[in-house]
């Protein structure tokens, strides 16, 4: 039951409407804070529910994985990337060189 308002009879009190405004809407926000809370709850149970799912399926080996450059030589690795940034750089040049159509020829590869 909603508390009642204090007489508005009594001389040399301020009207309490206002108070009894700021108060509903103080209590209007508490609710929607804890509807969000309680949201944010179930979005985290179901977010952590998900996770253990990924790490028991990753952990079995039966799902495929990308390991870049496993069991490479990493100077030889380091040299195939700088290769490949190389000649995007070169084919982004070339586009911005005629005209951004990227119909000149690409420079010859690394």
């Amino acid at each position: 039951m909603e508390p009642t308002a204090p007489s508005e009879a009594e001389p040399g009190r301020p009207d309490p409407r206002p108070e009894w405004r700021s108060l509903s809407h103080l209590r209007d926000r508490v609710d929607a804070a804890v509807r969000e809370i309680e949201r944010l709850r179930s979005e985290n149970a179901a977010l952590a529910k998900r996770l253990l799912e990924i790490q028991e399926t990753g952990a079995g080996g039966s799902s495929p994985s990308f390991a870049f450059g496993e069991g490479e030589d990493p100077a030889a690795l380091k040299a195939r990337v700088q290769g490949f940034l190389d000649l995007v750089d070169g084919l982004l040049q070339a586009g911005e060189g005629a005209g951004g159509d990227g119909s000149a020829d690409p420079p010859p590869a690394a």
